[in-house]
This record gives C-alpha cells, structure tokens and sequence, in this order.
C-alpha cells in the first residue's frame, strides 16, 4: 500500500497546476467567479467601472464614427516585457502572436502543420530539418533567417522559468545551420509528436541580440513578421498595432488594433460588456454562465480541458475493477454530456482529444443498470459513496448529481457535496471523498503520466505497458498503433471516467465578424481574417 500513500499529493499538484493565476495557465477548474450584471449590482462593480475610467477606455458605442471604428479593440495585462521568448503571461503572448509567426500551427485535426517554416523529419524522428518559407520577412524589410531561429532557440534556453515557450526547446539537443533559411535538429528523445515543440515564435537576431534586460528599450518596441506591426506603447494604458505590409498573409481589413491593459479577467468581462473592448476569450465554464446583454458573437473551438470522474484509490473498494465498472453503467454518461455541456463539448473515452489524429474508435462504458447491479453486488459497500465538486463550476455541479442519482437508482447510496472551491480542494487534498468530479488542462500532446504516478492509479501493468509503448514508438506508425492500444485499454481498466473535452469560444462585439473559427493554440491567429462592420 505505501505506493498508494502518494496520491494525493500527485494529484494537488495536477490541480494546482491546472489551478494557478489565470495570466499564467490559462483558466482555473474552478473557473473564474462570476459577476453580477451592472444593473442588477452596481456595487459589485464598481471598482472595475473606476479602473477603466482611470485608464479611459473610450466605450464602442456609434458605428457611425469613422476613423475610431476602424480600429479593433483587445486586451491583455500590463506587460512585464514585449519579447515574446521572455514573456511570462499567456494574454500577453496571445497579443503578441499578432506580431511574430510560429514556426508551425495546428490543422483541424490537432496536427502540426509548417506556417512560418516547413519541418522535415528523418525517418526515425530523430531529428528534422527545418525550412523557412522565402517570402518570409521582418516588418523592417530584412529577411527571417536560420541564423535568426538559432537565436531564438538560445533565447529559449536562458530565459526565465515560466517563460511561455521555454519548455518547447527542453527535447532539442543541438541545433545547426545548413543555409541561409534551413536548420536541422537532433532531439534528445526521439519522438512523432516532436513536431508540436515547434509552436513558438521566433525573433530577428539583428534587433534582440545583447537584450538581457526584458524591460529594455528594444524588447518594449518588438519587432515582428505577422500580420500586424508594432506602432507604439503608452505605460499603463495601451499598445497600439498597425498593418505590418510586409507579412506573408493577406493584408488584413482591419488597419489599426488598440491592445488595452486590464488588471485581471473580471475586468475583462466588464469592459467587454460595456463595449469598451471589442474581443474576449472563455473557457466553457464562463461563457455558458456569463449573460452579456449586448448578445455577442462567438466563434467556438475546441480546447484541452478534459473532464472526468475520478476515483479515491485510498479506499480499497475502488481497487477493484468491477466497482469501477460498475459505476461507470451506472451512469449515463452520454446523456449527460449532451444535457449539461450541450453543443460545448466533444464526448471522450480517454484522455486523447477525440479530433486529434491519433484518436481512436473507442467508445465510453455504455449505459446499463442491469450490468451495474450485477458489478456492484460483487463488491462490498458498508457506506454511502460520497462525491465531491466545486460549486463555482456549473458543469461538475450538474455531474456530481446527475451520478449520484443514478447510483441510488441502482440500489448504492450516494450523495454529493457541493463545496466552495477552497473546501472541494482541501477535501481532494486530505482524501475525504470517495469519487470527485475535476478535470485538467492538458497540452496539445497529453502529459497522462500522471496517471501512472503517485498511486493515481494502482500498479496496473496492462496500462503502464501500453502507456511505456506510445512513449517509446520510434515510427509513426509504432506511434498510431499504441496510442490506439492505450486508448482502448484506458476505456477498459477505468483509472478514471472519462467525460468530455470541453470547448472553449472567443465572443466579439456585433460590430466585429470573425469569419471562421479560431485556432485552438493561437486564438487571435486570424485576425487578420476579421472584418469591422
């Protein structure tokens, strides 16, 4: 049993993880607590309403007035540097994806896919050898070279800790010059998924070289190759970004784009509501719950926040197969997901998003009382189970009822406990539950060891093994077949039930037409596509 003493602080630390500043990781399980409208609480607003009319956010309000409705209206926090390598918040790496290109983006199906390079890997994927596109150029004319991504990859390699970017250069093991615009790669670890480590931008050496400083002059005056230019910085208020003529993309419609500094994403919600910024971006949680009454537009994408229903493998019951199973027909999984996430999730059976690629055909525990019954007679239960979700996430709410009803349906009492989030995490973190309903943010590439750690999940060795297999393809087609093996006995061995991916949307003023989707992992990565009616 010692091995099981380890689970709690394994998984803490996922929910931490997962759980920290939004600036930082995204968005929190808990999500972010919603406010009030203005008319229903004024109070509740009214610091926010005094932030930004100290900062003067001019609101949105007359189509009819030409020049200012030319200009597109985002946000982000105040920046601590505008070198995107040296960046640590992910809103400001959102704006400044505007600026510099990635080396690669991610296509319908999750795949990485060359943007401002061409990646070509050898056969064993020991290494790739990386072209950037000739019409390739900084917005000051010269060209984007090989001597430049080096650069960039050093830059990586020094820059700080939680650095955006920084973990996408850990596999490369060195990094040479072939040619003007061409490089080759040797990887520490051999990998078909190495290709998503390539989703960064790069930087023109001729402009940031010798920049330690992240506050210096040249890193607040970034210089890119996107499809819009850095213009100006005014401290404390805004950045403005103009069309950059020399990018490889269509000329945007859009000429001129206001980034406003806001303190956090509640004062996001209210200047967005107030028409005092144009764009914003939301997980699931938030967008379901907040009720703008401007009726935004929304364009929807899928995102990496996976659901599930997780076990206490403390308690020695949940040992045992057939009680995992067990609850697993017990509840009606399906429809819960069509009932409680509508259209805003894609059901899974794993951890592996059904888009990707490498998605499997395996479906979840299909919905039979009869089979729940004869599973769980099986097992002995000397207390109802007990079920805890946090309170400020609707979704898990709904869950965590829905399963234990189903469960006394079937004869096993049970009952959830909706708790404020400081309690739900304190109760995971002590082991006072029995089932609890969470989730995790994963990467384009799931990091699913987690499972296999710490006494997630309790030396399951069929699991481990196919697990051990997909890190250890060394072909693409080794690759695709244990991913599909994993898959499949994920389903099957249950070290949690998997729900759904959520997706997440980005809401536009009426005023604002996206015109298509945005990229899961460049949500602004089309403005260039947007039009200002």
């Amino acid at each position: 049993m010692k091995k099981n003493t380890l689970f709690i602080p394994i998984l803490c630390a996922l929910f931490i993880f997962t759980a920290c500043s939004t600036d930082r990781i995204s968005i929190a399980p808990s999500g972010v607590p919603q406010l009030l409208n203005p008319s229903d609480d004024y109070e509740e607003y009214g610091a926010y309403a005094h932030y930004a009319e100290i900062i003067q956010i001019t609101p949105i309000t007359t189509p009819q007035n030409s020049e200012y409705d030319s200009v597109l209206r985002l946000s982000m926090r105040h920046p601590q540097t505008l070198n995107p390598l040296l960046n640590q918040d992910v809103t400001v790496a959102r704006i400044l994806r505007l600026i510099f290109e990635p080396l690669i983006i991610l296509d319908e199906n999750l795949r990485p896919t060359g943007h401002l390079a061409e990646i070509e890997f050898s056969h064993d994927f020991s290494s790739a050898t990386l072209a950037i596109r000739n019409d390739a150029f900084w917005s000051d004319g010269m060209p984007v070279t090989s001597d430049d991504l080096i650069f960039s990859v050093e830059m990586l390699r020094n820059a700080p800790a939680n650095a955006i970017y920084r973990t996408n250069v850990e596999n490369i093991a060195n990094i040479t010059r072939v040619n003007t615009r061409t490089v080759q790669v040797h990887f520490h670890q051999a990998s078909p998924t190495a290709g998503i480590s390539f989703n960064f931008p790069i930087i023109p050496r001729h402009h940031y070289q010798g920049q330690t400083n992240p506050r210096s002059v040249n890193n607040m005056n970034p210089l890119g190759n996107a499809s819009f230019l850095f213009e100006s910085y005014t401290p404390m208020r805004n950045i403005t970004l103009v069309q950059n003529p020399s990018s490889f993309r269509q000329l945007p419609q859009i000429q001129q784009i206001e980034v406003i500094f806001l303190p956090d994403a509640q004062t996001e919600l209210y200047a967005f509501d107030q028409g005092r910024i144009d764009a914003i971006y939301l997980p699931l949680t938030e967008w379901v719950r907040h009720h703008s009454v401007r009726h935004p537009r929304y364009e929807i994408f899928p995102a990496m926040y996976f659901e599930f229903i997780g076990f206490n493998f403390q308690h020695e019951m949940f040992h045992n197969l057939h009680m995992r199973q067990g609850i697993a027909c017990a509840f009606d999984a399906d429809e819960a997901i069509h009932a409680v996430y509508l259209t805003h999730a894609v059901r899974a059976a794993s951890p592996i998003h059904p888009y990707s690629d490498t998605a499997a055909h395996v479906s979840g525990t299909a919905h039979d009382p009869a089979r729940a019954r004869a599973l769980l007679n099986t097992v002995p239960v000397y207390r109802p189970i007990v079920i805890v979700a946090n309170d400020d996430n609707p979704q898990r709410v709904s869950i965590a009822e829905r399963l234990a009803a189903s469960l006394n349906a079937i004869g096993m009492p049970a009952h959830a406990e909706i708790l404020p989030y400081a309690d739900y995490f304190a109760r995971l973190e002590d082991g006072d539950f029995d089932l609890f309903v969470g989730g995790v943010n994963f990467a384009f590439v799931p990091d699913v060891q987690f499972f296999f750690q710490g006494g997630f999940f309790l030396e399951d060795y069929v699991l481990e093994e196919t697990f051990a297999a997909v890190q250890s393809a060394a072909t693409e087609a080794a690759y695709v077949q244990a991913m599909e093996q994993f898959q499949h006995y994920f389903a099957e061995r249950l070290p949690v039930i998997s729900l759904a991916f959520r997706h997440s949307a980005v809401l536009t003023n009426t005023r604002v037409s996206q015109n298509g989707a945005s990229a899961p992992d460049n949500i602004f990565g089309w403005v260039n596509m947007w039009t200002i009616n």
